[in-house]
């Protein structure tokens, strides 16, 4: 069986056009993917500082209008994030061949691994966007690529925060909304762990705050300390344990969590709820189907497949160009959390 004649360029143009990268996420309700013909042209326009509003000035009339001032955009080096990952399919689908698989099913068994090929790239898009809110930086070292993205947190909205059982919790926390409005800013969501959220509601002033002087002792729920942090400081608390797989310099599978177990990170969001922007942009596979047209606008990530001869064998790639832009860096405070 012709594997290339199976499933030919048109079918994947069309699977990568209508491949969804929304997902129930932390990273992408922080970072609403959006697609852009010019990634670095858009990711300039967004975090140039003008979302945050500047009050104008009343004038008597028949006078002069004052000149505002735009604010000066912070320099930061981009570079395009190229996530590609590819499989070689001969093998496998002869397999599958051997074994009784027929033309249906191996054109599913096909298309199964380009939506897992698909999905990895997705994938390294929300560790980007974890990253981002919990270092202030994307940083890659790997496939011979080393590269930093710095959005330029101030050095004075990285801390520590000490949750041990007889610390004084809420009174670090209401210094940290304090700075934060000093700054200009007000802290509205608040990503941390099941592991920092235990230790909240072990605290011995938090347990008395929510359940008066004879609370100390019992066991909050996370209910109580939610609508505690609502009610006290005026934030969310989203809590974010889950994990992915990557593959380590020696070949083997490792999991990893999004989140450091040990985070406590305070963000001032827009007024739509997101820290920024999952910027996407056209890759050389997709450029290379023809001009960018309004259908570009929903391929997030590209499919494709070539042949070699010698071996012999299909390979199949997904493909995308991804940057989470962080549209408000003085609005983003990251502490690590001592517990013990």
């Amino acid at each position: 069986m012709d594997l290339m004649k199976l499933i030919d360029q048109k079918d994947l143009l069309d699977f990568s056009q209508n491949f969804s990268v929304t997902r129930n996420y932390l990273g992408d309700s922080l970072f609403p993917d959006q697609k852009t013909e010019h990634l670095k042209a858009e990711f300039l326009r967004l975090t140039d500082g003008l979302l945050l509003p500047t009050m104008a000035q009343v004038h008597a009339f028949d006078t002069e209008t004052h000149i505002g001032q735009r604010p000066t955009a912070e320099k930061v080096r981009l570079e395009k994030m190229y996530i590609k990952e590819k499989i070689n399919q001969s093998e496998r689908v002869q397999l599958f061949l051997d074994n009784g698989g027929d033309q249906n099913s191996i054109t599913r068994f096909v298309f199964d691994d380009v939506a897992r090929l698909c999905e990895s790239v997705k994938t390294r898009t929300e560790v980007m966007k974890c990253e981002a809110i919990q270092t202030g930086k994307v940083t890659v070292k790997e496939n011979n690529v080393a590269l930093e993205v710095d959005y330029k947190v101030p050095s004075a909205n990285k801390g520590t925060l000490d949750f041990t059982k007889t610390a004084d919790i809420l009174g670090q926390l209401q210094a940290l909304c304090d700075k934060a409005a000093d700054a200009g800013q007000k802290i509205t969501t608040v990503v941390t762990t099941s592991k920092v959220m235990l230790a909240l509601r072990q605290n011995t002033a938090v347990q008395k705050a929510v359940l008066g002087v004879n609370g100390e002792g019992v066991f909050l729920s996370n209910a109580q300390l939610t609508s505690l942090m609502q009610a006290q400081f005026g934030f969310n608390l989203r809590v974010y344990d889950e994990r992915y797989r990557y593959e380590t310099a020696k070949g083997a599978l490792a999991t990893k969590r999004y989140i450091d177990e040990d985070k406590f990170i305070g963000i001032s969001t827009l007024p739509n709820g997101a820290a920024g922007v999952g910027l996407w942009g056209a890759t050389p596979e997709e450029l290379a189907a023809g001009p960018y047209t309004a259908k570009n606008a929903t391929q997030f990530i590209t499919a494709v497949r070539w042949q070699e001869s010698d071996p012999v064998a299909v390979w199949t790639k997904a493909a995308g160009i991804f940057i989470p832009a962080i549209q408000n860096p003085s609005g983003l405070f990251i502490n690590t959390v001592t517990l013990a």
